[in-house]
């Protein structure tokens, strides 16, 4: 069927009754297929309609001349277009053509991330990474794996950032809310990076993401808790635009360990 445009597929439904429509519509919705508006004036169509044919067109005819109506007629003519075969591969494909182009649009995050530490804050971070490294891990993580404090982070405790590097697995970032350096949250520190600490063993060593039967493994070897989120409280700043610099104190054993 050749492809029309808005003003033959007009006149072609004033020459099948709908002698009170003013004016068609081509649209490229994703949902909508047609609407009345304008007191049944003006008929808005999925672009996909244009190469409609005349059976078609004599639906959309009744559809203009019976909406007030609702009659049966009406109601078999609005099947009659919702069902048309070649108007699901249609619509699928403009579904698909959108949702490429959102991916194509939207910004993928940079790692790593902004980072709100101090020098004497990112030593200690290395530090701690470096002795829980060890302790927990058998020195198996890599000594430079990018760490960080955020200062975004609003219920989340921290983050691992898995990546690819010319298909090999590499860990972009692990972060940590920056909270967790204040006095009272000593416990939840230690855990969180550990928590963190686990997913990035998971993901280089088993090739897993998110809280899976290979990660737990990790955590328990690791001896942190398995659970997704920790329902601990955490002490918590009462004005977020406060500046954290308070350097928690190292466990003995990473003291000595270069930054």
């Amino acid at each position: 069927m050749a492809e029309r445009s808005a003003g033959a597929f007009l006149e072609a439904l004033q020459k099948r009754g709908a002698r009170r429509l003013v004016k068609v519509s081509f649209r490229r919705n994703r949902a909508t297929i047609w609407s009345l508006c304008g007191g049944g004036t003006v008929l808005n169509l999925y672009v996909g309609y244009r190469h409609a044919p005349s059976s078609i067109l004599d639906a959309f005819a009744v559809i203009v001349r019976d909406a007030r109506k609702d009659t049966v007629a009406y109601r078999e003519a609005a099947l009659c277009v919702r069902d048309w075969p070649v108007l699901g591969p249609a619509l699928r494909a403009a579904r698909e053509a959108h949702r490429s182009t959102r991916r194509r649009r939207r910004a993928m995050p940079s790692y790593p991330g902004p980072c709100c530490a101090t020098a004497e804050q990112n030593r200690y971070l290395r530090r701690l990474y470096l002795y829980l490294n060890e302790r927990r891990f058998a020195g198996r993580l890599p000594r430079t794996l990018p760490l960080r404090l955020s200062n975004r982070f609003r219920s989340r405790l921290g983050q691992m950032a898995p990546g690819l590097c010319d298909g090999r697995r590499i860990v972009l970032e692990i972060a940590l809310n920056v909270d967790l350096m204040l006095r009272g949250n000593g416990r939840e520190r230690l855990d969180t990076l550990v928590h963190e600490m686990a997913h990035a063993a998971d993901w280089l060593f088993s090739g897993g993401e998110g809280h899976g039967r290979t990660w737990r493994v990790w955590a328990e070897r690791a001896r942190c808790q398995t659970v997704t989120c920790t329902s601990d409280q955490i002490v918590e700043r009462k004005d977020r635009r406060v500046r954290i610099r308070r350097v928690p104190p190292l466990p003995l054993g990473a003291r000595d360990l270069a930054a």
